[in-house]
């Protein structure tokens, strides 16, 4: 591949995403093409590279290239490589082999939980169902943009409660009452990504649970009218998978979710996670 040429970088969406031809993930890529790659993840938000057949190596070196992985607290099956983990309904002696085997999951960021969320996500289509499975993409920068005034300024400087219950509701929206032992952190309501500088709403329907300051009904009206905002239509790319499939999203300005599909159907993807930073209140 001529490391000069300009890649074809296509819409995805009027929302979100785009599609980047003219790159097998197999072979090193020079720093040019490299950088034009992470300009349209800055830009798109969400990149797909169609077509790839990626090892556990190929697909974590590519994976580092925008920097070091997370590890995660759900550890039901180790890869090879620390920072690989796949996401599957395959059972073994009844047991699924990966991580959230099944059904569909609210939106969510990932990690919004921790002091320092992830930055990234990438997952790679292995095998995929013939209907549903989607991962479906929710823009934030839009999301704020669109709010009225008045909601911009009273949720700037407002800070709110993410937890996230693995164990018992690991794919839906659990009640407030948590165990103790229970990822969670506060985070701020409005962030501002430290390359973009743009404004995004982080506040998620799976992971949010309350309001800090606010009374408990004041509180899930603000969240409830923010997430049917944040998860319109118009703010919506959902993407159906296709083996072979490369995704990478940002955390710092997307949601995302996950439609149901036919559990008897297999689904396997590998996913890394990329370490990020603390959150930049707006």
């Amino acid at each position: 591949m001529n490391t000069t040429t300009a890649l074809e970088v296509r819409r995805l969406s009027p929302a979100l995403g785009a599609e980047i031809r003219g790159v097998d993930l197999r072979e090193a890529l020079s720093d040019a093409v490299f950088e034009q790659i992470l300009k349209a993840w800055h830009a798109h938000q969400v990149i797909l590279l169609r077509d790839q057949d990626l090892s556990e190596d190929q697909q974590w070196a590519f994976g580092t290239r925008f920097g070091p992985l997370a590890g995660g607290h759900n550890r039901q099956l180790e890869a090879s490589r620390e920072g690989i983990a796949y996401v599957s309904n395959v059972r073994k002696d009844g047991k699924p082999i990966g991580i959230l085997p099944d059904g569909e999951m609210q939106f969510h960021s990932d990690q919004s939980y921790r002091e320092q969320p992830s930055q990234g996500s990438m997952l790679h289509a292995i095998t995929v169902p013939g209907a549903g499975g989607n991962t479906v993409f929710a823009d934030c920068y839009a999301a704020y943009e669109t709010l009225p005034a008045e909601v911009q300024r009273r949720i700037l400087g407002l800070q709110a409660l993410h937890v996230y219950d693995y164990s018992l509701n690991p794919t839906q929206r659990g009640g407030r009452d948590v165990a103790a032992d229970v990822p969670r952190h506060v985070q701020p309501m409005v962030r501002v990504h430290p390359v973009t500088r743009r404004k995004a709403l982080y506040v998620s329907r799976l992971m949010t649970a309350h309001v800090v300051g606010l009374p408990d009904a004041e509180s899930e009206a603000l969240l409830s009218m923010l997430f049917d905002h944040v998860e319109q239509p118009r703010f919506i790319y959902s993407h159906a998978w296709r083996k072979g499939d490369v995704l990478m999203w940002d955390n710092r300005c997307v949601l995302h979710a996950r439609t149901d599909f036919d559990p008897r159907e297999t689904r396997l993807m590998r996913r890394i996670t990329l370490k990020g930073e603390p959150v930049l209140a707006a």
